[in-house]
């Protein structure tokens, strides 16, 4: 799609007590996710519907005064998350030809890119310093699919492993959505397979044995836990 025919993004602010958009923030095309860090507010543009005119920028929105910079990083970004050293870790799809899939750190104070770490994400769930990250990726060029896993230490930004998932009873298809119980530590992945069948919920221990697994819907994803009425979900 070309970028002039495309519409630009918005991010909605909401009153949760009267369900009502009160705000609005332009971004850039195709926003994907968001976070929030001190009083700013942060969201990965992919850009996805404008082949091969990906966007490659994370718009920084100053929420005290409503003002609007961009992150110039790389095409067609997709996941953040945080962490506790004021760092912000987004994901980029890549192109599916010649430009991988990456993991890039992005420095809050200075809202510059630092570091890249070698390694492809789809999804990733930030538990302590250990940033968890499943991969499904395809490629225009082979036509084939590599499936991979990793641990990324960040605040060392160091690879601690290439594959937390040791048992060879487990089978994964296409990992969409990756948790880790912030009590017992254990580790939750869940299958699409093939994308249009009902997929599966694995559930891993931090020795990376399977305890169990159960059936879901199609394109299981998200995963949230509810601990003493409070939810935490990525």
């Amino acid at each position: 799609m070309d970028a002039t025919k495309a519409q630009i993004g918005f991010v909605a602010k909401f009153d949760t007590t009267t369900l009502q958009v009160v705000d609005t923030f332009h971004v850039g095309f195709q926003p994907d996710e968001l976070e929030i860090v001190g009083t700013k507010l942060y969201v990965a543009n992919s850009g996805g519907y404008m082949v091969p005119n990906y966007e490659h920028t994370i718009s920084v929105i100053d929420l005290n005064n409503k003002t609007r910079t961009n992150i110039e990083v790389v095409n067609n970004l997709h996941r953040l998350r945080a962490d506790q050293y004021g760092q912000i870790w987004v994901s980029s799809r890549g192109d599916y030809y010649g430009q991988p899939s990456r993991l890039y750190c992005i420095d809050t104070n200075t809202d510059q890119v630092i570091d890249s770490v070698m390694t492809a994400v789809s999804c990733m769930w930030l538990d302590g310093d250990s940033l968890y990250i499943c991969a499904t990726e395809f490629s225009y060029i082979t036509y084939d699919t590599e499936i991979t896993y990793a641990i990324v230490n960040v605040k060392t930004h160091e690879i601690v492993t290439r594959n937390f998932i040791q048992d060879p009873t487990v089978k994964i298809d296409k990992p969409y959505g990756v948790a880790v119980h912030p009590k017992t530590k254990d580790i939750y992945v869940t299958d699409a397979k093939n994308y249009v069948s009902p997929g599966t919920l694995w559930c891993i221990g931090q020795d990376g044995i399977a305890k169990w697994s159960v059936r879901t819907g199609d394109i299981p994803a998200h995963i949230c836990f509810r601990l003493t009425n409070k939810a935490i979900n990525q």
